[in-house]
This record gives C-alpha cells, structure tokens and sequence, in this order.
C-alpha cells in the first residue's frame, strides 16, 4: 500500500513538471550585462583641455593628421591662428 502511494505521488510530481515545462515560456540563455564604454580622452590643441574623443570636434587636416577639439570656438581659433 505504502508502495502504491510513493509511486503516485512520483507520477504525479512528474507529470507535473511535464505539464509545467510544456506551457512555460522558453528560456533564453543568459546574456552578460552591458559593459561600460571605455572612451579615449584626447587633448584639445588650443586650449590644453582633456575632452572624450566621442564627444570631440573633429577636424581632418590632410598635411598634419587629425585634431580633437573640446569646442567649434577652438577649432575656430586654431583655424584662424594656422591661416594667419
């Protein structure tokens, strides 16, 4: 009798877990969390300030490479200053 019960109640735990698994929602593999982006500080020529390089002005200059700017007014300097 003892024998009985123990074999329905494993039947019963195992259908269940069938049941349960067939109308679950399907398990999506675990993603690493976002990591920190690491961005370059690049120096502005004209004014000495460290700036990250995403949020720099860029300017491309053919003859000597190119330069990271903190702001457009300094860019705008160094242009005026360089032609002069």
């Amino acid at each position: 009798m003892l024998f009985r019960w123990i074999i329905l109640i494993l039947l019963g735990f195992f259908i269940y877990r069938f049941v349960r698994r067939l109308f679950s929602s399907p398990k999506l593999p675990k993603q690493d969390p976002p990591r920190e982006i690491q961005d370059e500080m690049v120096q502005d020529p004209m004014c000495k300030v460290y700036v990250p390089k995403r949020q720099a002005v860029i300017l491309n200059d053919p003859q000597r490479g190119t330069h990271y700017f903190c702001s457009t007014k300094c860019r705008d300097k160094y242009l005026r200053k360089d032609f002069q």
